[in-house]
């Protein structure tokens, strides 16, 4: 069996304990609050876009529901687990990569560092194996030896993707893909992104302001504003709403190709 196979041998249970189970979560920093009784829960092998304006509070709730943040009330559970064990099932795909890219490293460099906790001196064959195995799912098998200075805004995301499943994750948790990339490129990772949650039979958790892409992927949509979940429920109900459509969507049909710099709660 080949590290390919390996990887779609596995799949993931649809049976036991929620994806995520969010109860009465409340988060204050310095005083001043974040995520104000958060409720809701997400089974496995769904699709959940969470929408909203900048500011809304959702970068937060995906750091809470990891793990990175510590609730002030309320209580959170990864496939039935704290946040801190159920977040070893989940791979993680950041909106801002942290790394120079003027730094020589290749990408199967940034996907051995991430399947061996630290950045290697030298990729072994059997790490070097798995980050193609990887790469080869999302149809970025070419750029394995190809230095992220010298990628394409699309082809970065199909490396931190390759990245984020080269170890087999039930769950794939992603901070607005679609920043930087083109219009082409976001056609591309909308399906790709698709086909990877039916085939696999993963659970996607996205930050998107991209109406294709909820309403081509999702199965669930979280629409936030203020900190607290504004509306919950099937994408097809929550999106006949104006309002929602305007907050959430209004200026954002391709994602902002350009962060402004400004962090988000």
């Amino acid at each position: 069996m080949n590290a390919d196979d390996n990887m779609r041998s596995k799949g993931n249970a649809t049976e036991g304990p929620p994806a995520i189970e969010v109860r009465g979560l409340s988060l204050a920093i310095e005083g001043r609050s974040i995520l104000h009784d958060v409720t809701f829960t997400l089974d496995r092998g769904e699709f959940l876009c969470i929408c909203g304006p900048n500011g809304a509070g959702k970068t937060m709730l995906l750091k809470a529901i990891l793990g990175l943040g510590k609730p002030t009330l309320g209580t959170v559970s990864l496939f039935g687990l704290l946040p801190r064990d159920g977040r070893k099932k989940v791979g993680y795909v950041p909106q801002r990569k942290n790394f120079d890219r003027m730094f020589p490293a290749r990408v199967v460099e940034v996907i051995a560092a991430h399947l061996a906790g630290a950045w290697p001196l030298m990729v072994s064959s059997a790490a070097r194996d798995k980050a193609a195995a990887a790469l080869r799912i999302v149809g970025g098998e070419h750029l394995l030896d190809k230095e992220l200075r010298d990628l394409s805004g699309g082809e970065l995301q199909r490396a931190f993707l390759a990245r984020a499943l080269v170890a087999d994750p039930e769950m794939l948790v992603l901070d607005e893909p679609m920043a930087g990339v083109d219009s082409k490129g976001i056609t591309d990772i909308t399906a790709l992104l698709d086909g990877l949650a039916k085939q696999r039979r993963l659970t996607v958790v996205m930050i998107t302001h991209s109406l294709s892409v909820v309403e081509h992927c999702a199965t669930k949509v979280i629409f936030m504003e203020g900190g607290t979940v504004m509306a919950w429920g099937n994408p097809a109900q929550l999106l006949h709403d104006p309002r929602i459509r305007e907050t959430a969507f209004t200026g954002h049909d391709h994602e902002h190709a350009v962060t402004s710099g400004k962090g988000e709660y």
